[in-house]
């Protein structure tokens, strides 16, 4: 009797050792899981990152390879709808010829010659030992771009596309009527600046 009563006191002994085993055995199992999970965890935002940074890199190629592509349409474009409209005017321009009618480059040159004939006949009947009167050519805006027109005239002289060819023009002309003047007006008719020319 008295070894039973010893092996029943082991008994629960070796249970709770068991028992206790068994416990720190599942909390080394919930260590180890919750390591592995972060590992695991920390290794797919990682994979994730790089998916992301391939993904931004392949867009933006994309983009850029759209882009260039859209550029080079568009300057394709634009060559061929300039060389219609050169073949166009060239066209226009030998039919203009053929019915024998000017064109405005050729009407503004003689429009400048005439000018400059009038105003050389000007300057002849002031020639009387007094001083001749002084020419003013103004340079304004014009629904065609900008004017070269005399003061007092009724029409332009010549229009042209920008500014700097009108003053170029209008300077040109006075030269050869000096004495003269350029008067510059602004966009919207306010004087800007003027030049003068005197007879040598």
């Amino acid at each position: 009797m008295a070894k039973t009563k010893k092996k029943d006191k082991k008994l629960p002994k070796d249970l709770q050792e068991s028992a206790h085993r068994i416990w720190l055995a599942g909390l080394g199992a919930l260590s180890a899981a919750s390591e592995e999970g972060s590992r695991f965890f920390h290794s797919l935002v990682e994979r994730g990152q790089g998916l992301e940074t391939k993904g931004r890199k392949g867009f933006t190629k994309a983009r850029e390879e759209i882009e260039t592509s859209a550029k080079k349409a568009r300057e394709r474009v634009e060559e061929r709808v300039d060389d219609l409209w050169d073949k166009m005017d060239e066209r226009l321009t030998e039919a203009m010829h053929r019915f024998g009618v000017p064109t405005r480059d050729e009407i503004q040159a003689l429009t400048r010659r005439v000018e400059e004939l009038n105003t050389k006949i000007d300057g002849l009947k002031g020639e009387d030992g007094g001083t001749a009167e002084r020419k003013v050519y103004h340079v304004a805006t014009h629904e065609d771009g900008w004017k070269v027109e005399a003061e007092g005239a009724s029409r332009p002289t010549s229009v042209h596309g920008t500014k700097g060819e009108a003053v170029t023009a209008a300077k040109e002309l006075a030269q050869h009527q000096a004495p003269s003047q350029v008067v510059v007006h602004k966009k919207d008719g306010k004087f800007q600046t003027e030049v003068t020319f005197d007879a040598n």
